[in-house]
């Protein structure tokens, strides 16, 4: 990732965001009212943070297998890595869990799907924003998964289930068997290609309370332009850009528009 041409991505992004004085949309005014700018400091903020910062610090070696952007031009790599080395590397910041969290408590998502488990770091933000959802989270590496589960167990969380591979081999069978998709997070596989061609196998199983969030949208061209064709795409009814964040709704009986949010 070039760090100049993100920060370029970042400074064109700060020029179009609008405050929420400047959003002409009761939806949009209520998510960022309601969500973005909620500051209570929910009780499972810290019990959330010092897991994740209790797994940062463990330095068991995880022999990890990567099908994502990692793999570079390969059909995947491997590495053996420390385990807090891919908490801190591959894990969403503070802010952007605790949306996550936020998101999922505030709209009630009955059935969740995650690509990308990693180390359980955002699973555990979003599950337990409803302790009460059905969660599947895809995984690539069966050795992370573990470690998981391990997270899930000890935070008291359920009706998680991991499902481990390649996202090309495991998501039709993960979709036949969750069958309604009430919230989505994308974050397994960097690229545009992957991202559209999951995005449009889960666009089926979406409906009108359905939420889809797609991490890193402005990372790479490629992303970037993974966005332009989902915010483009006449099923979706609201785009919503974060920079770090894209997300998008289906809310019936409402125009089509797409907003960039200053967060």
């Amino acid at each position: 990732m070039n760090k100049l041409l993100l920060l370029f991505r970042y400074l064109k992004y700060r020029l179009k965001a609008k405050t929420r004085y400047k959003v002409h949309s009761q939806f949009v005014f209520d998510f960022i009212n309601n969500i973005l700018r909620d500051k209570k400091d929910f009780t499972d903020y810290s019990i959330l943070w010092e897991h994740r910062n209790k797994m940062a610090d463990n330095n068991d070696p995880v022999e990890t297998v990567d099908f994502g952007v990692g793999a570079g031009k390969k059909a995947y790599s491997t590495k053996i890595l420390k385990l807090g080395n891919i908490v801190r590397l591959r894990s969403l910041n503070e802010s952007r869990l605790k949306l996550l969290y936020r998101i999922t408590k505030f709209y009630r998502p009955e059935n969740i799907l995650e690509f990308g488990t990693a180390a359980g770091i955002s699973s555990t933000y979003i599950k337990s924003g409803n302790p009460l959802s059905n969660m599947i989270t895809m995984e690539g590496c069966a050795n992370l998964a573990a470690k998981a589960n391990e997270s899930f167990r000890e935070l008291g969380l359920s009706n998680i289930d991991i499902t481990v591979g390649n996202f090309d081999n495991t998501l039709k069978d993960v979709l036949k068997k969750i069958k309604k998709l009430d919230f989505v997070f994308f974050d397994g596989n960097h690229r545009k290609e992957p991202t559209l061609r999951y995005f449009e196998q889960c666009i089926h199983f979406s409906n009108e309370n359905s939420i889809f969030v797609f991490d890193d949208i402005h990372w790479s061209k490629g992303m970037e332009s993974a966005w332009e064709y989902i915010k483009n795409d006449r099923r979706v009814s609201i785009t919503i850009d974060l920079f770090w964040f894209g997300i998008i709704f289906f809310v019936e009986g409402v125009e089509k528009q797409d907003f960039v949010i200053r967060y």
